[in-house]
């Protein structure tokens, strides 16, 4: 069997005439949308509230590991001259292909009602329906039935989600008011509590199965080898998207409600950053003075939608101890100082109420509803497509099964999606919870391992083959990968064996 790449237009040629470089952008742009997603927010959130301006580092970090297999996946797509599946099964035979399609498949299906939750908490403050989810999955059905280019205007959309993003979420992070000489501090690496909410800020951003579609999506935009070179670009401007959006996302909480930048905590009968509804915020600030009325006003605001009260009572830090006394008679327990954290992105939204004389959460869940509905169209493509190709079923947009597959992570998430909001009140289904993270454990390792073995290979790629420094933080990025699946399988561990209990 031949090993060198077939001479389809796909891989080989030139162009069809000259191009500017930003003719290239689109695919490094639409990987970046289904990166920064309801996820992404919701542990961006929790570092900056947790931990300040400090991980601000681990956010450079984690977009360098994407960039590199960014780049790797964009090679691939158009060096290899065919798909990405097809490649494997040449090279390792088709269950590899086929281990890696079902991985990716289930993945984005299990985390698609996590982008349909998304989309309903951003809307779900200005149009109360319990079934907005279903419209606007009828409209990405129709999307995937009416286009047949679809690609040209799936980059149009997400160019569009990318603009709503940026201006909402920087025009909230300007006028939280950020101290630009403790923002530039966070850059440096410094040790930090490396929680769960970090490893999920590496996890939601250093996303291997976004990287390894990129070589689909070169291959649906046109590129050709000679577009390589300034191609690269593109995935030089998906990645400082990321690095941008996460940024501000983190910076926006920090600045917010950090402990050691505001004057305000959050005092919880466990002592748990991600503090359940009906806690105490107790205020450092003169009961009576105006600063104290505006602050517990905003934060009176925040109403629970289950019980329809507000979420906090209010008091002054100087009044704790005695308020304290109360607290441990009702519960028990006396209360403890704790950080701020957030259960979900409403939540999120609903405390930058402050901001913009009250439109903080409108700004907010405008820039939610773009990232969750752009990550919601990009990652069912991402399993649809990669289940096809690793079965033998097609990999192009033209092709019925990709498409079918996609409608399929659609509908299952949208199920999902409405039996949590409808059955479940809005709690998170663990058991699915737990089942997608176990797929990830081993999914994640594997697809990255698998870009990096075919991309270092000189077979595969001819002079387009990695070189050191590719091969190097290609090598480190799957190592952190390895690690990181097995902190998560440890602590699922426990998890699994507590639901088989139940059983």
């Amino acid at each position: 069997m031949s090993t060198s790449p077939p001479n389809t237009p796909a891989a080989d040629g030139p162009s069809t005439g000259p191009k500017k470089w930003y003719h290239r952008i689109g695919p490094g742009l639409i990987t970046a949308c289904v990166v920064i997603g309801p996820g992404s927010i919701l542990t961006s959130s929790n570092v900056g509230a947790q931990q300040g301006y400090s991980m601000a580092w681990v956010v450079v970090l984690s977009v360098a590991f994407m960039f590199t297999y960014m780049t790797m996946g964009a090679r691939l797509g158009v060096a290899a001259g065919r798909s990405a599946s097809s490649v494997i099964t040449e090279r390792a035979g088709r269950w590899l292909a086929v281990a890696i399609g079902v991985s990716v498949f289930f993945i984005s299906a299990a985390f698609q009602f996590g982008n349909n939750l998304g989309v309903h908490a951003a809307l779900s403050s200005y149009f109360p329906s319990d079934y907005l989810i279903v419209i606007f999955n009828a409209l990405a059905i129709g999307f995937l039935v009416i286009y047949k280019d679809m690609y040209k205007v799936l980059e149009k959309m997400m160019m569009t989600f990318v603009d709503i993003m940026l201006v909402s979420f920087a025009l909230n992070l300007i006028v939280s008011g950020p101290r630009l000489g403790e923002m530039a501090a966070g850059f440096v690496p410094s040790p930090g509590e490396t929680n769960l909410a970090v490893l999920g800020l590496i996890g939601t951003t250093f996303v291997t199965t976004a990287a390894f579609y990129q070589s689909y999506l070169v291959r649906q935009k046109g590129w050709t080898t000679s577009d390589l070179k300034t191609g690269m670009i593109d995935v030089r401007v998906g990645a400082v998207l990321m690095a941008l959006i996460t940024l501000m996302l983190m910076f926006t909480p920090a600045t917010q409600f950090h402990p050691t930048y505001r004057l305000q905590q959050v005092v919880t009968n466990q002592g748990d950053s991600q503090f359940e509804a009906h806690g105490t915020i107790a205020i450092n600030l003169p009961a009576g003075s105006d600063e104290y009325s505006k602050l517990a006003e905003s934060l009176k605001t925040e109403i629970d939608p289950k019980t329809k009260i507000p979420v906090w009572t209010v008091i002054p830090l100087s009044q704790l101890e005695e308020a304290n006394a109360e607290i441990t008679k009702a519960n028990g327990i006396p209360a403890t100082i704790a950080k701020r954290g957030f259960s979900s992105p409403l939540e999120i939204g609903r405390a930058l109420e402050p901001l913009f004389k009250g439109l903080g959460p409108t700004l907010f869940f405008m820039g939610l509803f773009a990232a969750a509905y752009s990550s919601f169209l990009v990652n069912s493509m991402i399993g649809g497509f990669m289940l096809a190709d690793g079965l033998g079923m097609g990999d192009s947009p033209n092709d019925t099964w990709p498409r079918r597959f996609t409608i399929l992570v659609l509908l299952v998430g949208m199920a999902v999606g409405l039996y949590v909001i409808i059955a479940l009140k809005g709690e998170r289904p663990v058991t699915l919870i737990v089942a997608a993270q176990a797929v990830t454990v081993l999914a994640s390792p594997l697809v990255a391992g698998s870009l990096l073995w075919l991309t270092s290979s000189r077979a595969v790629m001819g002079e387009h083959a990695n070189g050191p420094i590719l091969k190097f933080f290609g090598g480190v990025g799957f190592l952190l990968l390895i690690a990181m699946s097995i902190r998560t399988a440890v602590a699922l561990i426990p998890k699994i064996q507590g639901m088989l209990a139940t059983i």
